[in-house]
């Protein structure tokens, strides 16, 4: 309510005004949830009282902007299930390009949910155990999204970048062995053969042995642990002077005890746990390096 009185100055702005605005507590807990509460006189000039009473109006809407974000968020989320589903259905009706559309379309919904551009999606989005079963999802999308895009020549782009954000998520998915065999298959009929060749050579990472790990999983030559192990071999210690020397050594003293591994079953046995423990260790570690 204005209160009229003899020209003062404003205790806001400083200007001369004959007329003041009580700051009743209704505005100054409007302004509060807007982030400028703070301070307030008991009483503003009108200019001062129209402003804050805009600013008031101004960051209502920004905030009910922000919270129809959220909310379509949320929805979008619960929206990338049936995404999914909708997908692997088209694959088996060989409704390849529709597959296509709506699997692009639960990357692109992945990608708003956590604020990336397109592209930008990473295993280093997903790192917590809960958002880490979304990755053998994604996984499974890229490699439907290789074949989909392997159907024409015309699409060796797409295929090459489907490929390459495969070799980024498969190694952290239990789904690794089993796309690593169906890829060395598919090799002899795709169209686009390079594109799989490159994939191969980069999600394999089989620069040099492994050697315990490899006298320890012998019966399982694609277990997800030895890629982890090379690739934290050939990510991590390689491009650190220590790592090198590290490699070096282990190079130099494991093949022993990698023979007397590979030759008792106990060792096999009692190591198998632990390794696997190690692995899932890597795998964190990995995945905050990305």
């Amino acid at each position: 309510m204005a209160k009229q009185s003899g020209p003062e100055s404003c205790p806001r702005c400083g200007q001369m005004s004959e007329q003041f605005y009580r700051m009743d507590t209704a505005l100054k807990v409007a302004l509060k949830s807007t982030g400028q509460g703070d301070n307030l006189p008991e009483k503003v000039c009108p200019a001062c009282y129209e402003g804050l009473t805009s600013n008031v109006s101004h960051g209502v809407k920004l905030r009910m902007e922000q919270e129809a974000r959220e909310k379509n968020k949320v929805k979008m989320w619960k929206s990338r299930v049936n995404l999914v589903k909708q997908g692997r259905g088209l694959m088996a009706q060989k409704a390849y390009s529709e597959a296509a559309v709506v699997y692009e379309k639960y990357i692109r919904v992945l990608e708003i949910v956590y604020n990336l551009e397109r592209g930008q999606l990473s295993p280093k989005v997903f790192n917590n155990s809960q958002r880490s079963k979304e990755m053998t999802v994604i996984a499974s999308v890229y490699w439907d999204l290789v074949r989909i895009y392997d159907t024409s020549p015309a699409y060796g782009d797409r295929m090459a970048k489907a490929a390459a954000k495969l070799a980024e998520f498969l190694p952290f998915t239990s789904i690794y062995p089993t796309v690593l065999k169906k890829a060395e298959g598919f090799i002899r009929s795709a169209r686009n053969p390079n594109v799989i060749h490159q994939f191969l050579k980069v999600t394999k990472s089989s620069r040099g042995p492994c050697f315990l790990a490899t006298a320890v999983f012998e019966h399982e030559p694609y277990a997800v642990e030895l890629m982890v192990f090379r690739r934290f071999r050939d990510q991590i210690l390689k491009k650190k002077k220590w790592g090198r020397r590290l490699v070096w050594f282990y190079y130099k003293t494991s093949p022993p005890l990698a023979r007397v591994i590979k030759g008792s079953p106990f060792l096999k046995h009692l190591l198998h746990p632990v390794f696997k423990k190690l692995s899932a260790l890597l795998i964190k570690h990995l995945k905050s390096a990305q």
